[in-house]
Order: structure tokens, then sequence, then C-alpha cells
């Protein structure tokens, strides 16, 4: 196959590929983190024995990008540099010039602190420029010129022709070590997946077209495997021959050194010290999927110790055929590791997921499960690995159906005010004990009449029913018991709900 050439960065004095510059800096050290613009909150910071001076504008070289992952799933540029002594503030501009002679100004503001943030969005040139501002009273002037830096976020996508997909794709990434990829597998197009591919610390989107999905079938040991951000959409997933204990994605089995907490300086709050454990703080998405015959976890952390910073399902349908046989401490999302390998060598058993989004989704079991949950979080204490115990699970307008009916729904929420829980406009069906997943101490955003829960193995827990949901039979049109069939519409089934609550709620695609 043969790959196109690209101009990737943007620069002053012409277009080169330069993987060193700047431009890639986002990519490829950046640790991206989940905040927006960032302002001084003391003006001490800008006192300074500089003055009756002539200011210059920050260095080029000095002035880095990362990539910000907003809850609401889009991206973000955030420009960082630092202080210039003497300065008030900055004149800071960012602009799309794909077309140099008609740019696009994004961004034209004058901030109080070294970084600002304007919208990131796929294939699309930056440049940004940054000046400083004179302080008066130190009789300090505006720097003259600004200083010019540029990013691209444009990524050529590579087409994956139907076939063995992990022995496609790693030829593809041994050849190039790219810090990211989009693989686009062809439109209804068929793949087997026997084996693992890991994406390792390269930022992949594997996608295809959402009105004709392909298959991939999982085999015996098919694993998709990520220790960084990680986007799966459009994509049809066939998992009856999965092995016993794997999720389809996991985190990275032998991920990098750098990878751990004391190599990033990730230090934990509880005892100020760094945690045995390898972190990855950037979203794993699976968004507008299928999953057939899902013998255990949709997503799990695998042998190693993992702090997860974002895992979010989006618009997909999970069949489960799990009776909690495979491994009774898997869940749907797992944060607890099957072999809890830490980068010292010895075992810890204190990662955990920092935050979980589950929205528009149908997720149903053809078996009665006693063993597993929908969530295990593993650790409680989220500042046994990151620096504060902050965090959330989002789970809004699902359809759950026997997830699971002897088990409760989820376990080591942590229970602390930092920890935000939204739970509403879910459908519970068969499903039990809400209450040991929305543990107490923890901050709650629920309204109970937006979420209705029926028992058919177990009677409606009283909490759940006097706190957390109505109890209400969602009364399904169906076939709602059966495995997927990718041939046939909504994948022949039909979680139509005909309650008075429930028929408002749920997954959107049965709302239609």
């Amino acid at each position: 196959m043969k790959r196109k050439s690209l101009m990737i960065p943007f620069c002053p004095n012409g277009w080169g590929r330069g993987k060193k510059s700047v431009l890639w800096s986002f990519a490829i050290g950046a640790l991206f983190l989940a905040s927006c613009q960032q302002g001084f909150e003391n003006n001490e910071l800008f006192k300074s024995d500089v003055s009756n001076s002539q200011l210059e504008s920050p260095k080029q070289e000095n002035i880095s990008f990362s990539r910000v992952f907003n809850a609401d799933g889009t991206q973000s540029v955030k420009v960082s540099w630092p202080v210039v002594s003497g300065a008030s503030g900055y004149e800071c501009i960012a602009k799309i010039v794909n077309d140099p002679t008609n740019p696009e100004e994004v961004y034209n503001d004058v901030v109080d602190g070294v970084s600002f943030s304007f919208p990131r969005e796929r294939d699309k040139h930056y440049e940004v420029s940054i000046r400083a501002i004179g302080n008066t009273s130190l009789n300090n002037k505006d720097a003259e010129t600004a200083v010019f830096a540029s990013l691209s976020t444009y990524v050529q996508p590579i087409q994956i022709e139907s076939g063995d997909i992990a022995s496609s794709i790693k030829s593809i990434m041994d050849k190039f070590g790219d810090p990211e990829y989009i693989f686009e597998l062809e439109a209804g197009g068929s793949y087997i997946l026997n084996t693992e591919l890991d994406f390792a610390s390269s930022m992949v989107t594997l996608t295809s077209d959402e009105t004709n999905r392909p298959l991939i079938t999982v085999g015996l040991d098919g694993v998709i495997r990520t220790s960084t951000s990680l986007t799966v959409e459009n994509i049809l997933f066939d998992c009856t021959s999965i092995n016993d204990k794997n999720g389809v994605v996991e985190l990275s089995a032998n991920p990098s050194a750098s990878l751990s907490a004391e190599a990033q300086g990730i230090i934990c709050g509880k005892s100020n010290n760094f945690a045995d454990c390898y972190v990855t703080q950037n979203p794993i998405i699976i968004q507008g999927c299928a999953f057939k015959n899902v013998k255990c976890c949709l997503f799990a952390v695998g042998p190693c110790s993992w702090g997860v910073g974002d895992v979010r399902v989006i618009d997909c349908v999970v069949q489960l055929d799990n009776d909690g046989t495979h491994w009774g401490d898997g869940s749907v999302i797992c944060g607890y590791s099957n072999a809890f390998k830490a980068p010292s060598g010895n075992q810890f058993w204190y990662g955990g997921i920092k935050n979980i989004t589950m929205k528009n989704n149908t997720i149903y079991n053809l078996q009665s499960n006693g063993k597993n949950r929908l969530i295990r979080f593993n650790n409680k204490d989220l500042d046994r690995v990151f620096p504060t115990a902050e965090g959330s699970a989002i789970i809004t307008d699902n359809t759950f159906y026997r997830v699971y009916d002897n088990k409760e729904f989820g376990n080591n929420t942590p229970g602390n005010a930092a920890y935000t829980i939204t739970f509403n406009n879910n459908i519970c069906y068969d499903t039990w004990r809400l209450q040991k997943f929305i543990q107490g101490g923890c901050t709650k955003n629920i309204n109970m009449a937006t979420n209705t829960i029926w028992g058919i193995k177990n009677s409606v827990d009283n909490t759940d029913k006097t706190k957390y949901a109505t109890e209400e039979d969602a009364a399904f049109v169906g076939p709602i018991d059966q495995p997927l069939d990718f041939t046939q519409p909504n994948f022949g089934v039909n979680f139509k709900a005909t309650g008075t609550i429930s028929s408002t709620v749920g997954d959107p695609r049965w709302l239609k």
C-alpha cells in the first residue's frame, strides 16, 4: 500500500515534515490536560524587578501546544509559554491558515496568564501569535513584534482493506512510527482480529462509514489495546469467539516505562508520592459501534495496574452473552486488573477509572449473571493514583436490560463529595441494586422521575425505587432477548418501551 505524502507543519518559511518541530509537540510530548484557559489568580506573579524596559515577546521555541479533550466530545488546543518578566499581559491571536491568503481568526484577546485555548478541528493548519504587553506602572513598553508559531491537525487517513486487520495496521505503524493515525476501514468490509492489535503510544482513530459499518470478527485471542487516546467508531464487532478474560478494548499489556506515574510526575494526593502504576489521562472513546456476544468485558485495563483518566461509551449497542463464569471480577467497564502488574515489577492494587461517560446506549445480556457488574472502578480512592479525588460518572439516556440481574450495578464507586454521579433518563429492566453504584458521600445529579426500573430475577431494591428510579415495567415491544443480527435494521432487536415514563427515556434510537 502506498501512502500519500503529507505537508504537515505550517512554518513561517514554508511547509515541511519536521517532526521535531514545536508543531508536533502537542502530539508526542504533551500531557493532555482537561482544562481550558488558565489565568493568574494572584497578581503577585506579575511583580517584577524589570522596569523602564522595552519588552520582548516569548521565544518561539518556548511555546508549547497541548490537546484538550472536552467533556462534550469536542477538542481544544491549549497554547502555553513562560512568563515574560515585566509584562502585564499578552495579546494572543489564533488563525486557521489553510488558505494563507484568506485566514480565519478563531481567537483574539488579551490574556492575563500564560496560556489560552481555542477550538481544535481536524485537518486544519493554525498560526498563533503572542505579543507581550508592557506594564505601565513599571514603565515597560509593549513588545514591538509578536512571536509566531504554527501547528497542524492534519492527519492523512489510511485506508485498510478487508482481511487481517492486525497485520495490516502493524505493518503501517512499524514503517512510519507516527504519533497519530486515522485508520479508515472499508464501508461494509469484513475483517478478522485473531491477535492483539496494540496501538501503544500512538493516538489512533479507527473509523468507517456510519451508514454501512464494516464487521470485525474477533478471534480467540483478539483484542485492541492502547496506552493513550483511542477512538473506535462506526464498526460492528462479532465477539462470539473471544477469549474468556479479554475485554474487546484493553490497555497495553507491556506499556512503556515512560507511562508510569513517576515518569510522568503525577503525584497522588493521598500519600504525596508516586503510585506504582501506569497512567493514561487521554480519553478512550467507543462510539457508534455494535458488539455481539461479548463474553466478559467491553473495556478492561488488562494485566497491568492503570490509572485511567477517561472512558466513554456513546451511541452503542452492546449485546452480552455473559453468565459470570468467564471472570468473576469482570464488568462491562472494568478498572480492575486481572494481574495488577506494576512498573516496579511488583503488584499495585489501587489503579482506577477517574471519569466514565455512558450515553445513548443499549446494553443487554442474554444470560442471568450473579457475579459481574456494569462498572467496576477497582479503587474508590482516586487520589491513591491522581493528585485529587475528583472525577465523574455520567450515565444518561441508556437502556439496560439484565445488566446485571443478580449482582449490584457497580462497586467501589468513589464515596467522596469530589466525585459526581449523573444518572438520568435511563431504563433499568431486570437490573439490580443501583444503590451499590450510587454510593453515599458522592455528589449526585439524579432525578428519579426520569429513570425507570423493573425487577424480574429480583424485586426492585427499596433504596433504588425510593431514591434513584421510578418502578415501572418498560413493556418493550421486542424482540429483545436474542443475539444481534447485523444483517437486520437495528440489528434485529427492538427495545421500544411503552411505559408511561419509559417510553420517553432510554436509548434515543428507540424513541424515533
